[in-house]
């Protein structure tokens, strides 16, 4: 990714978010205040602002939040923060289900961040739903799942097409797979992100 590229893919995801303003705005009725589909609609276009603003900061400057490790609740109550506007934006419940993740100790923030951002872009293709992810812990890593058909984004394959799309998401995703140590492949049953995780002495 060159400097132009994400000079290209900030302004592209600015110009729509801006966008996605201007139609919350379009579409109520200005002498009354926003319905509450409307009021969630223009918050999480704030929120989303906020995040691409810390992705494309992490593009240009390398800066990442300071790693630590909290318990599977807290984790999991992260998690769902960050995934209940996307599951009311897309329409598409989202269910975080524990099917082997209280063992141990979970990485955050930057994985809770990831798992959000990665999860937006295969919604898109899971609506209307529900989205189950499941989450475990191996001796080696935290592994997560995203039951269902949705295909790897293009833009994060090995190899990306020509005409893969050019976000700051995408980008950002990819990028923090160094940092993160994740991999992700499909599978018959969905898409699988793995963690490495130090082995338990």
């Amino acid at each position: 990714m060159t400097s132009e590229d994400l000079w290209r893919a900030a302004l592209h995801d600015f110009n729509n978010l801006l966008a996605g303003l201007q139609g919350v705005l379009d579409l109520s009725d200005p002498r009354l205040p926003l319905d509450p589909r409307n009021r969630a609609r223009l918050e999480f276009a704030l929120v989303d602002g906020k995040s691409l603003i810390t992705m494309a900061r992490a593009l240009a400057l390398g800066c990442q939040p300071d790693s630590g490790m909290v318990s599977w609740p807290e984790w999991h109550a992260g998690l769902e923060q960050r995934l209940e506007p996307l599951a009311s934006l897309f329409r598409c419940p989202i269910e975080v289900a524990d099917v082997g993740a209280s063992g141990a100790p979970w990485p955050a923030p930057l994985l809770l961040d990831w798992v959000a951002a990665f999860t937006r872009q295969i919604l898109p293709w899971a609506a209307p739903g529900p989205l189950r992810l499941e989450a475990k812990i191996e001796p080696d890593a935290w592994v997560l799942t995203w039951l269902g058909d949705a295909s790897l984004p293009s833009a994060l394959r090995p190899e990306p097409p020509s005409e893969a799309p050019r976000n700051l998401p995408s980008y950002w995703l990819k990028a923090m797979c160094g940092p993160l140590a994740v991999s992700i492949e499909e599978t018959p049953v969905g898409l699988v992100a793995r963690m490495d995780r130090p082995c338990a002495s």
